[in-house]
């Protein structure tokens, strides 16, 4: 009787994890299948209460004006290629030392450091916003892209950090004596043994460092005008004064999220593994 009833219980248990999974699958995917539905359906459909959905609303023409009118999408892209590569490139070459520094190295007070350089990411964006913009202007670097990478590097640097340290902090120490022995210094240890054993935490830091970059809109909107506008205020300005053109919204944010899309699922394994040895050494 008990064996019957643990049974019944555990199959209950799994049909529940699976029932949440299944629903937590759905939550995630759904703005996603929005997004690309709404990019096939005319504006009539969309703006309808409630939408319709009708297969006879279904339409191309969305991707076809937003790509022959690609000018402005096309500059907006790739203003955000080159500010978040700068960013991402520039977080991981200060970040990865500055990690191993407070991971393995004699610092004083490392873990209140570390956490200081974490507290600065716990101010809201608005507390900052108008002294950096002060700074920015007094230096003539409005809508500029270098000023715009400095600023996303500041944001990103602080998490790669902590990412990176978490991993450092578990490397077993023999690797690091038998390095020493063979004569190797602080940066030829961490430069030969300890960076080509950290690929998969470095990629996990990198990717969530260019889609932090690629995806912000707060900043770019304050430090840009025209010239430096990142795909995020392009794909606002779909919404007129008068009227917000939905479609060919949702098709340029489409457009513009494969290149993450894409990046997410080329390096999904070192994402996966190296947030999880982040987490479980840290």
């Amino acid at each position: 009787m008990s064996y019957a009833h643990h049974r019944r219980g555990g199959f209950s248990l799994r049909l529940l994890t699976g029932a949440g999974l299944v629903l937590f699958v759905i939550w995630s995917a759904a703005p996603i299948l929005w997004l690309a539905l709404s990019s096939v359906l005319e504006q009539r459909a969309l703006i309808a209460r409630p939408p319709d959905l009708s297969p006879q609303n279904l339409t191309l023409s969305n991707f076809i004006t937003v790509i022959g009118s690609a000018a402005a999408l096309g500059r907006g892209m790739l203003n955000s290629l080159i500010v978040a590569l700068f960013a991402t490139l520039a977080s991981l070459a200060l970040g990865a030392p500055a990690a191993y520094a407070l991971a393995r190295l004699s610092v004083p007070r490392a873990s209140a450091i570390a956490f200081l350089v974490l507290a600065t990411q716990m101010l809201p964006s608005i507390a900052i916003a108008i002294p950096l913009f002060l700074v920015i202007s007094r230096l003539g670097l409005i809508d500029n892209l270098f000023s715009l990478g400095v600023v996303y590097l500041s944001f990103n640097l602080p998490i790669v950090i902590w990412i990176l340290r978490n991993f450092f902090l578990g490397i077993p120490d023999g690797l690091e004596k038998a390095a020493a022995i063979d004569g190797a210094g602080v940066i030829g240890t961490f430069w030969h043994i300890v960076l080509p054993i950290s690929l998969p935490p470095l990629g996990a830091a990198a990717v969530f460092a260019f889609v932090e970059a690629w995806n912000e809109f707060f900043f770019a909107l304050i430090l840009t005008r025209q010239s430096a506008q990142t795909v995020p205020l392009v794909i606002a300005a779909f919404a007129g004064q008068y009227q917000t053109v939905f479609g060919q919204m949702m098709a340029a944010a489409l457009i513009s999220v494969v290149p993450v899309i894409l990046l997410a699922v080329l390096f999904r394994d070192w994402i996966v593994r190296g947030f999880a040895d982040g987490m479980m050494k840290g």
